[in-house]
């Protein structure tokens, strides 16, 4: 699987394009997501952070096309459990994905999202349907 072939699969949601999502690194059971967060993404109190619902997505995109390497595609999520370590204000943020176990039936995925200083800002673990993979086309 290719950068170029991933990245043509996250940037056919409408979503992660408005994210602004750019692949830097893939690996058969890994991938690390660059965005920059903008003053769009921030919450409704003033207080110049990126709203939480932003971060999970970021993590959920991260660890679903974490298993594009073992599975061939992304899988719908089940289940995701995402913990805020800190506030994340607009600027750099590097998102990475790791594919813990891939199964059959279920996969389970892990993501940690990083400001530019590379301090650890929010991680999620997430369970996902194998079974019903929806496969990454190579672009011609």
């Amino acid at each position: 699987m290719t950068i170029d072939a991933v990245q043509a699969a996250i940037d056919s949601g409408p979503y992660n394009r408005w994210l602004g999502l750019t692949v830097a690194d893939l690996t058969k059971d890994s991938i690390t997501i660059e965005a920059e967060a903008t003053p769009e993404w921030t919450n409704a109190t003033g207080n110049a952070v990126v709203h939480g619902g932003i971060i999970s997505a970021l993590l959920d995109v991260a660890a679903c096309f974490s298993l594009v390497g073992s599975l061939g595609g992304t899988a719908p999520t089940i289940d995701l459990t995402t913990h805020f370590l800190r506030a994340v204000t607009p600027g750099k943020i590097i998102v990475t994905g790791r594919l813990i176990k891939p199964g059959r039936a279920i996969a389970i995925a892990e993501a940690e999202l990083s400001n530019e200083g590379g301090k650890t800002a929010a991680i999620a673990r997430g369970t996902f349907a194998a079974s019903a993979v929806t496969p990454v086309e190579i672009p011609q």
